[in-house]
């Protein structure tokens, strides 16, 4: 029963990347509109996230993420990891994907002239309840069957005493990611624009335009490539790199209280390892089309890796653990 719950899963996961190629095979008709006016640039530090959100899940549904991500859960159950908890993390994962994936595509606003509805409006609100269809509902049944399938599997009698993970490294990872994420774009948008425009050399340094994504507009494979995308490379990479290799931990850890060590010690990680480290944002977004896929499965890995550590941990032989407090008593 376990086994035709998973197929199953695997089946209805897999259905919207099946329906997603159909139409660009056949696309239809389009219909072409336009107007005359000017245009309503966002400038929120949310729009950027949302642009690259949506050039990320573009890739999940693409890509038949989701479904790749049940039958890889499916093995791991199979293996050394307690199916009940792969079967959480997998759902959660699938249902994450279901929620967030109708928040980031830029509604058109169909009062102005090539302009978006306001995040968070009332507008936006109802837009994205709206945008619910085939897509959400299929991963959301798939997670339901996960669930079900994994709980009804029987234990490994052979998992590996004290390899699961930390509990809520991930989740602290993952919103670690996202607090880096905004404070580069507020520095972007509020610090680094102003100071370009002041010192008069906006001219050599287009305008930062970030409202479709900081991965859009720093990718090197468009036509007109600047030296400002240029720049933001190397100092996304000393981001990473200054920090880790001083204190073990971004701003955005430190504030979700999570740092890196050298794979199991308690020790920080020497300079070389966060190099590599760092190294693979700015590689990644060398690469069209594959770049965000690498990515995502570098995060996904971390669900079924025994020790809880993604791709990029395992290059560098580094681990993420929670940070304790200096004033808690130790054992």
């Amino acid at each position: 029963m376990a086994l035709l719950m998973w197929m199953a899963a695997v089946a209805v996961a897999a259905f919207p990347t099946w329906e997603e190629w159909r139409f660009r095979l056949q696309p239809g008709e389009y219909e072409i509109s336009s107007c005359i006016g000017s245009l309503n640039r966002e400038v929120s530090p949310l729009a950027p996230l949302r642009g690259d959100l949506n050039d990320i899940l573009e890739s999940v549904e693409i890509w038949a993420v989701p479904a790749l991500l049940v039958f890889l859960g499916f093995l791991a159950c199979l293996g050394h990891r307690d199916p009940r908890s792969t079967g959480r993390q997998v759902a959660s994962v699938l249902g994450l994907i279901a929620v967030v994936e109708p928040i980031t595509p830029a509604y058109s606003d169909p009062d102005t002239c090539g302009g978006t509805i306001p995040l968070l409006s009332a507008d936006w609100f109802a837009t994205v309840l709206g945008g619910w269809g085939s897509t959400q509902l299929c991963i959301m049944v798939a997670a339901g069957l996960v669930l079900l399938a994994s709980w009804t599997m029987r234990y490994a009698d052979h998992e590996r005493p004290g390899a699961v993970p930390q509990p809520g490294t991930a989740w602290r990872r993952l919103l670690a990611v996202l607090v880096d994420y905004l404070i580069i774009v507020v520095v972007l948008i509020f610090v680094v624009q102003p100071i370009l425009f002041l010192v008069d050399i906006d001219t050599f340094f287009p305008s930062i335009r970030l409202e479709y994504g900081l991965l859009n507009w720093i990718s090197l494979f468009e036509a007109n490539t600047d030296p400002g995308r240029l720049a933001i490379l190397p100092a996304l990479f000393l981001y990473s790199w200054v920090q880790h290799t001083r204190w073990g931990q971004t701003l955005g850890k430190r504030l979700l209280r999570i740092r890196v060590v050298s794979a199991g010690t308690t020790d920080p990680p020497r300079a070389k390892k966060t190099a590599l480290r760092a190294l693979i944002f700015p590689l990644l977004v060398l690469v069209p089309v594959a770049g965000p896929v690498i990515l995502i499965v570098d995060g996904l890995w971390a669900l079924f890796d025994p020790d809880g550590r993604t791709l990029h941990d395992r290059w560098a032989d580094t681990e993420v653990t929670r940070r304790i407090s200096e004033t808690q008593p130790q054992a």
